[in-house]
């Protein structure tokens, strides 16, 4: 029997088939998976074609897929969009076994390889869960960029974007994050950006989020205004995982992983981080998996199989991806 995890995101959805043993078949990568980004019909659409895609470049029968575990962005949120998004899937695959969560769901399991703790996603959105030993779980954040979303790769990369105009302005001095931001775009005048976020970037929320990496490179050249948005981004990331922790039962030493682009960043964004949970019983642990094969071992579990350390080895073994 063979076991497909979908992670969904606001940039990019993958599909990883695993067998029993838990190695790796294959893995097909689309597009996103966000209703706000592509909508119900989009959404379908992706999970459809990258489903068939997985499965036909392997030459394996649907019929031998035993459990499907799906984790999309924005589940569970919005009650009217929990049922759009349960009727999708439940079209889509009502002849398999399935389970949909949040896509926070499948980078818990994944970070911490299915044990307690907090994981903490900040990609083009910022969201984290935790998980007690009493098999409690609490989320926080997930808002969304009109609201929340603090911390996470759209809001560092409006933030870079914000600081630009004002080092323009000179209203504060100006670093890399100004000289960077000109040559990456070419700008030949200062306000040529705003044209470029109206008309080539319409605003897209994953195009904006695309400026944090420019920031973070900023970051490591010493640019204290880059520096202070990753420590602005830190105490917004640290805030969630302050509440998870006073809400859940955690009796010894909290285990905090995490995943998501922002993290990409490392030391620029976990040094601050850990200074702001200093005074917490935390421990930082790098991702045991990824978030795909989170949602794999969500869905190995969801077939009554037996989690064991054979089968998080075997998920940690690479595999050729194939890319759309």
């Amino acid at each position: 029997m063979y076991y497909v995890g979908i992670d969904g995101g606001g940039t990019k959805t993958s599909f990883t088939l695993i067998n029993k043993e838990g190695l790796k078949l294959g893995q097909y990568i689309a597009g996103t998976t966000h209703y706000e980004q592509i909508g119900f019909e989009g959404v379908e659409n992706v999970l459809k074609e990258g489903f068939e895609s997985l499965i036909s470049s392997l030459d394996i029968d649907r019929k031998g897929i035993d459990a499907i575990f799906l984790g999309l962005p924005g589940y569970g949120e919005v009650k009217s969009v929990k049922l759009k998004l349960d009727k999708i899937v439940e079209n889509l695959f009502e002849d398999i076994k399935f389970e949909v969560g949040n896509d926070v769901e499948v980078g818990l399991c994944g970070s911490l390889a299915g044990n307690d703790g907090i994981n903490i996603v900040s990609g083009t959105g910022s969201i984290a869960l935790g998980k007690d030993s009493k098999g409690n779980f609490t989320r926080c954040g997930g808002w969304g960029d009109y609201i929340g979303d603090e911390g996470s790769a759209h809001w560092i990369g409006k933030k870079a974007l914000e600081v630009f105009s004002k080092e323009s302005d000179k209203r504060i001095e100006r670093g890399d994050l100004y000289d960077n931001i000109i040559e990456t775009l070419n700008l030949s005048d200062d306000f040529d950006i705003i044209d470029y976020a109206i008309n080539t970037l319409k605003k897209d929320r994953t195009k904006i989020a695309e400026f944090s990496s420019i920031c973070c490179d900023s970051a490591r050249a010493g640019d204290k205004n880059a520096i202070k948005i990753f420590e602005d981004a830190a105490y917004e990331l640290g805030l969630l995982v302050k509440m998870i922790i006073n809400e859940l039962d955690f009796e010894d030493e909290v285990l905090v992983s995490y995943s998501g682009g922002v993290f990409k960043s490392n030391e620029i964004i976990l040094n601050p981080l850990k200074e702001e949970l200093k005074e917490y019983n935390v421990k930082f642990i790098k991702p045991i998996l990824g978030p795909d094969e989170g949602a794999c071992l969500l869905a190995y579990k969801l077939g009554e199989n037996v989690i064991n350390e054979d089968i998080i080895e075997n998920l940690r073994k690479d595999i050729k991806t194939q890319t759309v």
